[in-house]
């Protein structure tokens, strides 16, 4: 699914979707292209989170991490390119991978695509076999052609040849110089030690006021045997040349059966890394429902991932949101993380994920939108807080009526309380009317009763923690955590006001002086 489509950049982020997509990247390129071209299933991604064990899953990772993208060797082929021994090289190593990721499933009862493509894979490293060269390297061997191996025989003689009389006709230069040896190539003589004249053969490149930078001319044996050796090398170059284009065209005929392979292995690719999700993640595949929104135990994977790094446990939370909700709660009680996690359950849906809860229930929305504060910079810093989440709800009421869920997190919390409650109410109203999913999170009283709407409310703290010795911050963050229920009650009419914020002010180091007088001011 297109997440343009899904999610505009405020939802996306408010999700945290980078997170899911990098859960559920896949090795290579062959996986990333599959992604983008097919929808996962999420019934077949648990059975294989069921089925498969770690052992396995890491198996198939290393052989699809270890596959190089053969498509540009494959399409060259297709077009009766010659390949380079480089291209070969990838081809062998894809067919090895792409058989050990086939020998793993077996074991399994599981098989990796077509029968073409595992008889191109088979075949195409039977061929290639003579030209391993280590674990990375390829050769042409001899084996692929005996006059190969005649040509690189003519080759290393006429080389031999050359260098024997390339060291007679220097040898005699070094000679005339009084040396027992000089460079084949540049070599530099002192002014000084420089016989009159200069010995033939001998050429001087560069004067200086001391020396002379020389180099030897080749006599006619060694231009001759120069010239049988440029021979020979072209005549090698050739019958290397024809050997690679033998085997392009062999290549070349299992490129349908080769394509297959990819086809196959991006699949498995795309869908080992969505196992590998569901079974660290214990997901379940959610069953479809008309409308509405249900699960049990469900967690906003992002902050799970966040807690587990502090070593702090993660409460699941349950819903049933059959319509539009009402939220309210305690400050830092989950109202915020309760609509995380009803929107990340929408997004795995939506993308064909199992969702990391104990039993799901949902329809496939067409839109997730999430109206909250947004940055600055989305609507510019010209606007109040107030004037950019109205020009944000405008936005998700002008898109068209599609199967939508929206995640309102405080809308209309910096304006005055009755105008807040007022738009909230008009909100719900016009939710309805569009059949949107929502859950609607709010400090705001008596919205849920005028509008008619169900209410759920966090229950909160269990009892005021005491206040930490010596005012540490995370110690008593820690304390309210172990304090703070997190379950969604639905209760039948507005909670009466709680208490809870004052308690978290007197937690959090707020002298006990004013925490009393507001209990007092509160009544």
């Amino acid at each position: 699914m297109n997440l343009d489509l899904l999610l505009d950049e405020t939802t996306a982020g408010a999700l945290d979707a980078a997170w899911l997509l990098r859960a559920i990247a896949p090795c290579g390129e062959y996986g990333r292209r599959a992604t983008a071209a097919g929808a996962p299933d999420a019934r077949a991604i648990v059975a294989d989170a069921a089925a498969l064990d770690a052992g396995t899953l890491d198996a198939l990772q290393d052989a699809l991490g270890r596959a190089p993208d053969v498509a540009p060797a494959l399409a060259r082929a297709g077009v009766g390119d010659a390949l380079d021994d480089a291209a070969f090289l990838e081809l062998l190593r894809f067919c090895d991978a792409w058989l050990r990721a086939r020998a793993t499933l077996a074991r399994h009862d599981r098989d990796l695509g077509s029968d073409a493509a595992a008889a191109a894979c088979i075949s195409l490293v039977s061929l290639l076999a003579h030209g391993r060269a280590g674990t990375y390297g390829f050769y042409l061997d001899e084996r692929f052609d005996p006059a190969l191996g005649a040509a690189r025989g003519r080759a290393q003689r006429a080389q031999a040849e050359f260098d024997a009389a390339r060291g007679r006709s220097t040898r005699s230069i070094a000679e005339a110089l009084g040396r027992d040896e000089i460079g084949e190539h540049e070599f530099i003589l002192m002014r000084a030690d420089a016989p009159s004249p200069l010995p033939e053969g001998l050429r001087v490149i560069r004067e200086a006021p001391t020396y002379l930078l020389c180099e030897c001319d080749l006599d006619e044996r060694a231009l001759a045997a120069l010239a049988r050796r440029d021979e020979a090398d072209a005549a090698l170059a050739q019958a290397e040349r024809a050997v690679r284009e033998a085997l392009s065209a062999r290549v070349r005929e299992r490129v349908p059966g080769l394509d297959d392979a990819a086809a196959a292995f991006g699949a498995l690719d795309a869908h080992v890394a969505k196992v590998r999700f569901a079974q660290t993640y214990a997901c379940v595949a959610a069953e479809p429902a008309d409308a509405g929104i249900s699960f049990e135990d469900a967690r906003y994977l992002p902050l799970l991932d966040e807690l587990a790094r502090e070593g702090r446990a993660y409460a699941p939370i349950s819903l049933d949101l059959p319509g539009v909700a009402i939220l309210t709660g305690p400050n830092m009680g989950g109202k915020s993380i309760a609509l995380r996690t009803c929107g990340f359950l929408a997004l795995c849906v939506a993308l064909g994920l199992p969702v990391p809860a104990k039993r799901a229930r949902m329809e496939r929305f067409e839109r997730i939108s999430w109206l909250g504060i947004a940055p600055e910079s989305e609507s510019g810093g010209l606007l109040s807080s107030f004037a950019r989440e109205v020009v944000r709800l405008r936005e998700i009421l002008e898109r068209p009526h599609e199967r939508t869920i929206v995640l309102v997190d405080e809308f209309a919390r910096t304006t005055t309380p009755q105008e807040g409650r007022a738009l909230l109410i008009a909100l719900v109203a016009r939710l309805r009317e569009r059949d949107a999913t929502a859950l609607i999170a709010t400090h705001l009283a008596g919205i849920a009763h005028a509008s008619g709407a169900t209410h759920y409310a966090i229950r909160g703290l269990r009892g005021v923690p005491a206040r930490p010795a010596g005012g540490d911050l995370a110690e008593a963050l820690a304390a309210l955590a172990g304090a703070m229920d997190y379950t969604l009650a639905e209760v039948t009419a507005d909670s009466p006001p709680q208490a809870d914020a004052l308690a978290l002010a007197r937690l959090l180091g707020l002298d006990d002086a004013l925490v009393a007088a507001a209990y007092e001011a509160l009544g």
